[in-house]
């Protein structure tokens, strides 16, 4: 993108990277929830996969960061790379049941996973207003997936183990050393699941694509690596407590592309959850940059 284009402020331009972040993974969703249709999960993934893997290792080498190819052997960068498989199976599989907003809105639930499994695994202390952010989003993830026989699905069962993977996944993220670039971190990520849904698909059988079907993965390959791109973007200008805010506009995007594309509207419980899962996460985000500020501000003499 032009560098004149751009906000000069740092926080309304790494703003911006968010929200085209959050577009181009709503979009990859949409791209592969309609091919979902036609095609077996483990086919989606390894097609997607070996083009998204293409496009970021293009970016790695325009980067300059190739050279670093080998810290792929790095423990917690296969682990992580290990967690976003099961993570992405199990989310595209999902995503081809359930709306495109509800599974959304549950993902977003994810910060708050991230600090209960701090709390429970990794002795960190949690105050009674983050505790109460907590069940509230939970809450709202309950509303959204309505845990009751009459309505319950595997597929929403499903939607809470990627939770838990991609939390868990954050959490192994923190060890991953500082000399590990990012975009090589990506591009783990992607020949993993590459590698998951070619294994996947052998259990699942083959089933010749179309063209529509290749263009479509095509264009969410592209979406995901651009996702990838714009977080980096992100990462680079050093704003994230300042960028959550921006993070949450992924359910506009989720919303609209439910509506519009599969005419999918939330029923008012599903909102609400979706509410509480947003308002909670905003909450918790800043009060981790407050905590964070008041740890880093040096004590008065």
């Amino acid at each position: 993108m032009p560098q004149r284009f751009l906000p000069q402020h740092t926080t309304l331009r790494s703003g911006l990277f968010m929200v085209l972040a959050m577009g181009s993974f709503v979009a990859n969703d949409t791209m592969v929830k309609l091919v979902g249709r036609s095609l077996p999960v483990g086919e989606i993934i390894a097609l997607r996969g070996i083009m998204a893997a293409l496009f970021i290792a293009a970016i790695c080498a325009s980067q300059g960061v190739l050279s670093s190819f080998t810290q792929l052997r790095n423990k917690n960068v296969l682990a992580r790379a290990s967690l976003d498989l099961i993570a992405t199976i199990l989310f595209i599989t999902a995503l081809m049941h359930m709306q495109i907003a509800n599974l959304t809105a549950v993902m977003q639930a994810v910060p708050l996973a991230v600090a209960l499994l701090s709390v429970l695994f990794l002795g960190e202390k949690v105050g009674w207003r983050r505790s109460l952010a907590i069940v509230l989003g939970f809450i709202g993830v309950l509303l959204i997936v309505k845990p009751i026989p009459q309505t319950l699905t595997l597929y929403d069962f499903f939607a809470l183990l990627v939770v838990i993977a991609v939390a868990v996944r954050d959490l192994v993220t923190r060890n991953i050393p500082s000399r590990v670039p990012t975009l090589i971190v990506a591009l783990a990520n992607a020949i993993f699941v590459t590698l998951g849904g070619t294994v996947l698909l052998l259990f699942q059988g083959h089933v010749t694509p179309q063209v529509w079907q290749i263009a479509y993965l095509a264009i969410a390959a592209v979406f995901l690596a651009s996702g990838y791109m714009f977080m980096v973007a992100t990462l680079r200008l050093g704003e994230l407590s300042a960028t959550a805010p921006f993070r949450y506009t992924i359910m506009i995007f989720a919303i609209m592309s439910g509506v519009l594309v599969f005419g999918e509207f939330p029923d008012w419980l599903a909102i609400t959850g979706m509410v509480l899962i947003v308002a909670t996460g905003l909450y918790a985000a800043h009060r981790e940059a407050r905590i964070r500020d008041i740890s880093q501000t040096p004590a008065a003499l």
